[in-house]
């Protein structure tokens, strides 16, 4: 069994929700905005929920996966990031960039701080996320993939982790589980996305049948 700890559907992936978004009522201005910044699909999709206003500024995103979530919902891409974390991605914007004004929709609690020295940098709160008891049940053994550390953190309260592979999405979310098991014992992808992650677990667990 593969299981993915949010809502979000894939194929060959069992989902076993242990969080869950709630969105935050919320009233962005739009004037002299340059660019808009997405860390996450959640932060886009907050936004959606207001006006179709944000889709004419250029968006600055970290991730694949939030970019397609731009252009499917019809916004415009200016910069994807190299690097996949916040505090990293700020440093290529301000080389990038000098004097822009820059509205970020992040979560309540963010793990990466993003604070620029060549540009403007306005924050909306756009999102929580909160812990989630998941109606089906967890069958082990089983691969797990955790995709931040709030996920390691939600599993813990629910769950032990006897029986499962775990498989970190990134650097931070690895280090979060090393409460709980050996740095050899935790898989992560070449790449930090969550299609990586499964195409990891998928060949982790193709192994598993073989042995």
């Amino acid at each position: 069994m593969i299981y993915l700890l949010t809502d979000e559907k894939y194929d060959g992936v069992l989902n076993y929700p242990v969080i869950k978004i709630n969105f935050l009522p919320i009233f962005p201005d739009f004037r002299g905005v340059d660019f808009l910044l997405f860390t996450s699909k959640n932060g886009v999709r907050a936004v959606e929920r207001v006006n179709d206003e944000w889709k004419k500024i250029p968006s600055l995103v970290i991730g694949d996966g939030t970019k397609e979530e731009v252009l499917k919902r019809g916004g415009k891409i200016e910069y994807v990031a190299k690097n996949s974390y916040g505090d990293e991605f700020a440093k290529e914007i301000d080389k990038k960039y000098k004097g822009k004004n820059i509205l970020f929709f992040r979560a309540k609690n963010i793990i990466s701080n993003i604070a620029f020295k060549n540009n403007i940098l306005k924050e909306v709160i756009a999102y929580e996320t909160k812990c989630n008891k998941p109606k089906n049940n967890l069958k082990k053994p089983s691969i797990i993939i955790f995709s931040s550390p709030s996920t390691v953190k939600c599993f813990s309260k629910i769950e032990d982790f006897k029986g499962i592979i775990p498989v970190a999405i990134g650097k931070k979310t690895k280090k979060t589980l090393l409460n709980y098991f050996k740095e050899e014992e935790i898989f992560m992808p070449s790449k930090p996305s969550i299609k990586k992650c499964i195409e990891l677990a998928k060949s982790l667990y193709s192994n598993n049948q073989k042995s």
